[in-house]
């Protein structure tokens, strides 16, 4: 896998996320392992009577943090959305 390049993909069904987009980061003269972030589109169907219902959620993996995080929670938690 190429470092520093973002790389998507489309999952097959069925699959927990249906698109997959990923990032190896590394600095150039580094010998440190490269971090990667990922960015997961995350589809949920939901049978009822007048037919089916999607919702989708856009989570992301960073680096030490294993469990899925919300886009808008990181987005909060690193400043970038405001509370108005």
């Amino acid at each position: 896998m190429a470092s520093n390049i973002v790389l998507v993909f489309h999952k097959k069904q069925p699959s927990k996320y249906s698109w997959v987009a990923e990032i190896r980061s590394q600095a150039d003269n580094s010998n440190k392992p490269p971090q990667q972030f990922k960015v997961c589109l995350k589809t949920k169907q939901r049978a009822q009577s007048t037919g089916t219902m999607a919702s989708q959620t856009i989570e992301a993996t960073i680096g030490q943090i294993r469990q899925p995080i919300p886009v808008a929670i990181l987005m909060r938690a690193l400043g970038c959305e405001s509370d108005l």
